[in-house]
């Protein structure tokens, strides 16, 4: 069993406290990517894992084994390092097999492995030379290789592709993947790039200020954000919100406009303020249109499938998404979108709004309260 277990972690550096209380299990065989902007807690949480950090209150099971106080080489740990770490005396196959000859593991087989990982690393022409030798992207991929080469319990990977080209990086993304369904080892890998998240993640963990904002599927978190924080930071382009008042017919009242709410916040009393967001793939422009706010184009990006169109308007900025080729508004314009399509968050707290239960209510009568509806 190599799955790990987080309980009530925090970690402070002096009076700032980085980590906040923090609970997480991570499934034997899971691939988790830990999400989030800098300065979240997200690479301290992966070297308190890792052992390199020392937890300032909570529990680190990994196994179901408590390691919490345990030296990180007795962890089973195996981590790659944003800043490449090295042995600049070695050559790349020294740096690669030197875990496996502490571990008495034969020359052959050692050799044997090294091969295999160079060969899917592309550095089968460099294992001769020294890390100054190296650009910093194949020094990167040698510290993966390192890691990869001992086969741990457990792989940590704190933004191993960050400094390698985006050809490259596409590559690698694919080889970790493989890695992981070859070898089913538990993985948590750290990163900022949302690609990576979405595209490699059995599951993500969302962070924001030293806690977890969201944890589930990359599609789960995509269509279903818990918070504002997770509905602006996932998605490219991100996600448009914007702040508004209930009114008496149930919808959202954005800059003299309104539009059609989730049935979540039916319930709300009018006057209420939340934030509606929708993403620019929904947004579908028209013509000017009474009782909706006019926007005026802006910067357009091609970005070769689709076209991102940024407008302002009503004191607003508006993003809206379209495939490649397809027509988009010279002029004043307004926009549209299904009540399916919105997220609606509270307008303080940014919680997504979520009926208990989850029916819509019957809209028949004065009894439409807030007390069937959450936060959540």
């Amino acid at each position: 069993m190599n799955g790990i277990d987080l309980s009530a972690i925090r970690k402070r550096f002096g009076e700032t406290e980085v980590v906040k209380g923090l609970d997480l299990t991570i499934a034997e065989g899971e691939f988790l990517v830990i999400l989030g902007p800098s300065g979240c807690g997200k690479s301290t949480l992966l070297r308190l894992i890792a052992g390199l950090e020392d937890v300032t209150q909570g529990r680190i099971r990994i196994g179901g084994r408590d390691v919490t106080h345990e030296e990180p080489g007795r962890r089973g740990c195996a981590m790659v390092f944003q800043n490449y770490a090295l042995y600049p005396h070695m050559t790349v196959a020294g740096n690669m097999a030197y875990g496996l000859k502490v571990a008495g593991v034969p020359r052959r087989e050692r050799a044997e492995r090294v091969a295999r990982i160079a060969g899917m690393l592309e550095l089968g022409a460099l294992l001769d030379r020294r890390p100054h030798e190296l650009s910093g992207g194949q020094r990167q991929r040698v510290a993966m290789g390192r890691a990869m080469i001992r086969s741990p319990r457990v792989f940590l990977f704190d933004e191993p592709l960050s400094n390698l080209d985006a050809k490259l990086r596409a590559q690698l993304r694919l080889d970790i993947k493989r890695l992981h369904r070859d070898l089913g080892t538990t993985s948590v890998f750290v990163t900022h790039d949302q690609l990576e998240a979405m595209t490699m993640a059995d599951r993500m963990v969302v962070m924001n200020g030293g806690r977890i904002e969201q944890a589930g599927t990359p599609q789960e978190i995509y269509r279903r954000p818990a918070t504002r924080f997770v509905a602006g930071f996932i998605g490219a382009p991100a996600m448009n919100i914007f702040p508004a008042l209930i009114d008496e017919a149930g919808r959202a009242m954005v800059s003299g406009g309104w539009y059609p709410c989730p049935d979540a916040v039916w319930a709300l009393p009018p006057g209420t303020e939340v934030d509606l967001g929708v993403r620019p793939a929904d947004v579908l422009p028209g013509a000017p249109a009474p009782g909706r706010p006019a926007f005026t184009p802006d910067v357009s990006e091609d970005v070769g499938t689709e076209v991102h169109l940024h407008a302002r308007g009503a004191g607003l900025d508006l993003t809206l998404s379209a495939p490649a080729g397809a027509a988009l508004p010279q002029n004043d314009f307004s926009v549209s979108f299904p009540a399916a399509a919105a997220h609606c968050f509270a307008g303080e707290s940014g919680q997504r709004a979520a009926l208990r239960p989850t029916q819509k209510p019957e809209r028949t009568d004065e009894t439409w309260t807030a007390t069937s509806l959450s936060f959540t």
